[in-house]
């Protein structure tokens, strides 16, 4: 699906399972995805130390003439148990970043029941088709590490607040919508949802909890 990423969950420490994990099930394994852009809540999982670099095969089937049969990508790639850490760690500073738009503790929270669902002993963000359409060539790596790097506290909160912004394609300057916005039936504005699934993202193959209560 063009221009996607997706946050898998899988058993072995692969970049891109859907593609690289032999029998990777996206129902479940894929915990959710989006169009265009990287959620900000994604984001707060990773560090710049979780970024992975792998060299991959290319099906000859779909090589062009004279094309590299290998390509090198990199993503980020964690233990689930430290990936929810993280993000736990990441909440002061987003909230303080983004503190005209409100606290994104809720979403956090639904967004760990996710990942805790999800089967697998690894969390990763599969985004090579965000990389392949970011408007500056050659831009995308460096701004996911600073991105990722400010999570931990930055200098310089203009610059990471536009980074976050950038990867996740937030429409900023308006009150982030209620965590249980769908849940709890909300008529949500356009630009609500909108801000909603770049938080989070959506459900790919199974439910999302902000989506779809527990049953």
């Amino acid at each position: 699906m063009a221009n996607s990423s997706y946050l898998c969950a899988t058993d072995v420490a692969s970049l891109y399972p859907s593609s690289q994990v032999p029998g990777f099930e996206p129902r479940g394994g894929v915990v959710a995805h989006d169009v265009s852009g990287v959620p900000l809540l994604w984001l707060a999982l990773f560090r710049p130390a979780d970024l992975v670099t792998g060299v991959f095969a290319i099906d000859e089937d779909d090589l062009d003439d004279g094309e590299d049969p290998e390509v090198e990508a990199t993503a980020p790639l964690v233990a689930k148990e430290r990936a929810l850490a993280q993000l736990d760690a990441a909440l002061p500073v987003l909230n303080a970043l983004f503190a005209a738009e409100g606290p994104l503790d809720g979403h956090a929270a639904l967004l760990r029941q996710a990942v805790e669902k999800a089967p697998g002993a690894f969390v990763t963000i599969e985004l090579e088709e965000i990389e392949g359409v970011w408007e500056e060539e050659g831009a995308f790596q460096p701004t996911l590490r600073a991105a990722l790097a400010c999570l931990d506290g930055g200098t310089d909160p203009a610059a990471d607040r536009a980074r976050l912004i950038a990867l996740s394609r937030l429409r900023p300057g308006r009150p982030f919508p209620p965590a249980r916005l769908l849940l709890d039936g909300l008529e949500p504005a356009e630009d609500d949802y909108w801000n909603l699934v770049r938080l989070l993202g959506t459900a790919f193959d199974a439910d999302v909890p902000w989506e779809t209560a527990r049953k």
